[in-house]
Formats: C-alpha cells, sequence, structure tokens
C-alpha cells in the first residue's frame, strides 16, 4: 500500500466529517471483544471456540467512518475484495492509499485507530493476545503500525482461520494455539520495533547445562520445548539463541551429541548394533545405520573394523 505518513496535527484532522471530539475520547475505553464496535458488520467469527488470545472474524459493511477504541488484541487487517482507496490513523500517525487484497494492516495492541475507504468493508480481522507475542521474545517485542505491506504469509494465515471455521479443525484448541503462535514469530520476525529479534547467545552456563544433559541421556528425546526449558526460555528464543551460539541448530547438536556417543561404543565395546541404537536414542538398527552413515560417511560396521 502506497501511503503518505502524516505527524500529529496535520491536515488529515482536519478532513471534511472527521470529529476530533469523538476522536479524543477513543482512549477512555478499551474493547476486550474486537467485532464489538461493529457487531451488524460480522459475517463470521470464532466467537465460542476455545481459542486462547486468538480470534478471526469476516467483516462486510457499507461506507462509513469508523473510530475503533484501543483492543487489548493486536490487530491484522486483511482486505477480500477488491482494492480500496483507504485513510487510516493509528494513533498520532496517518497515512492514506490504494490497500489491495493480499496486504496486511497491523495495529498494535493499545492503539486507537480511525478508518475511512472509498468502497464497502470485505476484510479479514484476525486478532492475537499480547502474551503470544512475548512468548514468542521472551518479553522484548514491541510491534510498530504498519499502513499496509504486501504479505502472503498473514494473507494466507488469514485465509485459513477463516476457513477453519467451516471445517471440524477449529474445534480443536490445539489448532488455534499453533496458529497463534505461527501468526506471533511472523510478527515478531516483520512487524516488531527494531532490535526487539536481535540474535542473543546463550551464557556459558546455559550451554554446559545443555550438553550435561544431553551427554548424561543420549538415549532421551530432546525436543526443543524440553531444551528450551532448560534454558529456562522460550523455544523460539532459544532456537534462535542456540543457533548464533554453536552454529547449529539444537537438532543438529542432539545428532551430533549421540553419533559421538555411537562411535565411543563402537570403537570401546563389541555391544551389538541394536544395543548401540537404543543407548542412543534410536529405535531401531536400521534407523541408526542410516543416521550414523549419512553422519560419518560410513557404516557402523566399517567404522567398527576400521574401514
Amino acid at each position: 500500500m502506497s501511503h503518505d505518513s502524516r505527524p500529529p496535527n496535520s491536515e488529515g484532522l482536519s478532513l471534511p466529517g472527521f470529529n476530533r471530539a469523538r476522536w479524543e475520547l477513543l482512549d477512555q475505553a478499551t474493547l476486550e471483544t474486537p467485532w464489538q464496535i461493529v457487531p451488524h458488520q460480522v459475517r463470521r467469527t470464532s466467537a465460542g471456540l476455545q481459542w486462547r488470545g486468538l480470534s478471526v472474524w469476516h467483516q462486510v459493511g457499507p461506507i462509513e467512518d469508523l473510530y475503533v477504541p484501543p483492543l487489548s488484541s493486536h490487530s491484522i487487517l486483511l482486505r477480500r475484495a477488491s482494492a480500496t482507496q483507504l485513510l487510516q490513523r493509528q494513533g498520532s500517525r496517518m497515512a492514506q492509499g490504494l490497500w489491495r487484497p493480499g496486504e496486511a494492516l497491523v495495529v498494535p495492541a493499545g492503539t486507537a485507530s480511525f478508518w475511512r475507504s472509498s468502497t464497502a468493508r470485505d476484510n479479514i480481522h484476525v486478532n492475537l493476545d499480547p502474551t503470544w507475542l512475548q512468548r514468542a521474545s521472551d518479553g522484548r517485542a514491541r510491534l510498530t503500525s504498519c499502513f499496509g505491506r504486501g504479505d502472503p504469509v498473514l494473507s494466507s494465515l488469514g485465509q485459513v482461520l477463516l476457513a477453519s471455521l467451516d471445517s471440524h479443525s477449529a474445534l480443536n484448541p490445539g489448532f488455534a494455539e499453533h496458529m497463534a503462535l505461527a501468526i506471533a514469530v511472523h510478527l515478531l520476525e516483520n512487524y516488531a520495533e527494531p532490535g526487539a529479534t536481535r540474535s542473543a547467545t546463550l551464557s556459558r552456563r546455559q550451554t554446559d547445562r545443555l550438553i550435561e544433559a544431553i551427554d548424561a541421556a543420549p538415549a532421551d528425546p530432546w525436543p526443543l520445548a524440553r531444551l528450551a526449558g532448560l534454558a529456562e526460555l522460550s523455544p523460539f528464543h532459544f532456537a534462535r539463541a542456540f543457533k548464533a551460539t554453536l552454529g547449529t541448530t539444537p537438532h543438529g547438536y542432539v545428532t551430533g551429541r549421540r553419533m559421538e556417543a555411537a562411535a565411543h561404543l563402537l570403537r570401546t565395546t563389541n555391544r551389538p548394533l541394536f544395543e548401540i541404537a537404543r543407548a542412543t536414542g534410536y529405535r531401531s538398527a536400521a534407523h541408526f545405520t542410516q543416521s550414523f552413515r549419512r553422519h560419518w560417511g560410513t557404516a557402523p560396521s566399517d567404522y567398527r573394523r576400521g574401514n
């Protein structure tokens, strides 16, 4: 969306029909239910579903000015119909331009907004509780306003959420939680304030704790959530910090430590392959052999013979 940003108290505030008094009253209320401001324009909604901290709704409405109080959730708006000229204000910032299908607008939680479009509304709204973003960023991230950006990822996720209302997937709380985390990660990567996604590293204490735990129990399952818990970080932040520190993914690192342990057992014991496979976290000798060959470039039996 091409637009012109304008400073507070600019000419945008004196547009014909703009109600300054109404605008100034917006900050006195915060909406918990996003569609509460236009209930007559809601065609479909996730209301009533067991979606924790995530909602989606389809807005269809006439041409009219909308004054929206601050919401307790982050708002993502996606255009469904044809392009429309749009004037919007988010907090003290204003923009106007052509809003096209597939372009995303983002309004951070706690931000009042004003909307004036040239054609009828046909939009998807996705609302995300800020706690999802904080979970993905360990509390460091803050969103910035976005007045329009082509975003095929958000556009697709919005369409999937809307489509899910007509399928059984919407009834599964786990579906919504995975979608919420995916949206949070995407917002963090693309719409957060500069510096919010900087790649921190693990401390020496965190690194030593992880290595000791993996080496002590290579046969244990080591999902990302368990590793992140040892480092006392969110899974998303942990994965970034882990790679920045050790130069590989957590899964790649665990596999490498298992292969080191397997090589040691092959060199120093006569234990059969299926025992070594189990001791290093593999359910079968065949799976173990495949992983060993991929890592070391030779079969376990050849490695043992020194070939």
